[in-house]
């Protein structure tokens, strides 16, 4: 398991971050999901290092060492990130995103323009701030991105804190996602809580923005994300490319992940 460590300071805001893979090999920066850090299972290091990848996970504010940090829009997470790349000595990169770190790809990919070569997609959370979009989750869902739209920030955090429970109970089977989750509420779970409301309201880019190939992986089956709803976003996107994931679950299967590094090692 790779070790994580803090980068930045000097009077700037600091980052967690753990590489994966070919320490010289083609960028990958990764985005966790709503319940998620940068340390990952030990199969995506065996990917990334057979394909020559050098995987950066980043960890956003509020999330494992990366201290709470208030954002106006998703957009802002290119300037962020600009001096953590150019401290990484990374030049060129492509993205990817694991669930609710899905906006955060494309704001790459739209921020930073021919500097990144393509996003990749797992399980992505899709247009949420587009009514539409928003539309294609069932009826339940509705009032709860209500919540994440228009109640105050406390709220919203209160409403993480009294889910965390049932997150750890539909976690069990996932260390990782334990641990993470455990670092959320060391946070007051602020992280979830400004993602969930970011990810409702304008991101200050659009998917037309994204002009970089996007390779998207989604199971029909998906009971947290709606396939509609992604394949809503993906109409968006003006280079996407949508792969049924076989395996009926969110969490990004084994063959889903191995799929990802093989098309980035083809295309080397």
């Amino acid at each position: 398991m790779a070790e994580r460590r803090l980068i930045g300071g000097g009077g700037g805001p600091v980052w967690g971050v753990a590489e994966y893979g070919a320490p010289s090999g083609r960028p990958l920066v990764l985005h966790h999901g709503l319940v998620g850090s940068a340390v990952l299972p030990d199969f995506w290091q065996e990917y990334a290092a057979a394909a020559g990848v050098r995987l950066i996970a980043v960890e956003r504010p509020g999330y494992g060492l990366t201290p709470p940090l208030e954002m106006r829009a998703v957009a802002e997470w290119s300037a962020l990130m600009r001096p953590v790349l150019d401290g990484l000595a990374v030049t060129e990169l492509d993205v990817a995103a694991i669930s609710a770190g899905a906006p955060y790809a494309y704001a790459l990919a739209a921020g930073l323009g021919p500097r990144v070569r393509g996003a990749w997609v797992l399980s992505g959370l899709p247009y949420v701030c587009d009514p539409a979009v928003r539309g294609c989750y069932p009826e339940p869902a509705q009032p709860v991105w209500e919540l994440y739209r228009s109640a105050p920030p406390d709220e919203v955090t209160a409403h993480f804190a009294a889910a965390a429970p049932r997150f750890a109970a539909g976690l069990a089977a996932f260390p990782t996602a334990l641990a993470a989750l455990a670092e959320m509420a060391g946070h007051g779970h602020r992280g979830p809580a400004r993602e969930a409301r970011l990810q409702v309201r304008p991101w200050g880019f659009v998917p037309g923005d994204v002009r970089q190939p996007v390779r998207l992986w989604h199971a029909p089956a998906d009971d947290l994300v709606p396939y509609a709803a992604m394949r809503a976003t993906a109409a968006l996107l003006p280079r996407a490319t949508v792969t049924d994931q076989q395996e009926p679950t969110h969490t990004p299967s084994d063959t889903t992940v191995r799929a990802l590094f093989d098309e980035l090692a083809a295309t080397r």
